[in-house]
């Protein structure tokens, strides 16, 4: 009874100090720096933002311009749209393709019909056919007159034709159109009997229907029309 009388002070004194030295170790554990490794800020940003990709390029396609549609298409987009089965064109309108009127042919002045010289078309009769194909082209029409007893190949020009005998030279030469100049110093088709008179002088003939002139074996003959005493035909031809 006394024993633990006297060890019961002791125990009660040992126990606080016991308690109060399990205290202090904790506290020492809990402020001592910790084993695990340092967590780097800047890394960890760096680390947590996802990685920045390039957008692809967008590819705009320019539209190319449709063509027009020809008259064709549009004849066959029709007979679709009417419901027909047409495939003959031949009334659409098609784009002309006439050729420009060929220039008129122009007599120098120096192959004007003149007395010394008659000449018409500025041609003398008994020059080459060659001569004159290589002047003029190629004739529009061609064609034989055999109601003679030598035959004659007539070249017609449309203003005016030409005649070769067998030998290929020129036998005459008639012009027929007002819109050519036949080589007469002026005078055309359409003109008056005085203008002729004006401009070739006196004629050998002169009658209601003819003028004519005659010169170096060859004959100049203009045929008038009564009513109007207007010049309707220009022809040169030998004076047999």
């Amino acid at each position: 009874m006394t024993m633990n009388n006297l060890l019961r002070p002791i125990m009660l004194g040992i126990v606080p100090v016991a308690f109060a030295s399990l205290l202090l170790a904790g506290c020492q554990e809990s402020s001592a720096p910790s084993g695990q490794p340092t967590i780097d800020p800047t890394n960890h940003v760096q680390n947590s933002l996802s990685p920045v990709t390039t957008p692809p390029a967008i590819v705009v396609s320019t539209a190319t311009a449709a063509p027009s549609p020809t008259p064709e298409d549009t004849a066959k987009h029709e007979a679709q749209v009417a419901g027909t089965s047409k495939t003959d064109l031949t009334d659409i309108p098609q784009l002309s393709t006439s050729a420009k009127p060929t220039a008129k042919p122009k007599i120098k002045a120096e192959d004007a019909y003149q007395q010394e010289k008659p000449t018409l078309m500025g041609l003398k009769l008994g020059t080459s056919k060659d001569v004159v194909l290589e002047r003029f082209g190629k004739a529009k029409k061609q064609f034989v007159m055999d109601a003679d007893e030598d035959a004659i190949q007539v070249y017609d020009f449309t203003d005016f034709s030409v005649g070769f005998n067998k030998k290929d030279v020129l036998e005459f030469v008639d012009v027929h159109s007002t819109e050519i100049d036949p080589g007469l110093r002026g005078l055309r088709l359409g003109q008056k009997v005085e203008d002729a008179i004006a401009i070739l002088g006196k004629p050998d003939t002169n009658s209601t229907y003819v003028l004519s002139y005659k010169s170096q074996g060859t004959l100049l003959k203009l045929d008038i029309d009564p009513n109007e005493s207007t010049i309707q035909s220009i022809k040169l031809f030998a004076n047999h």
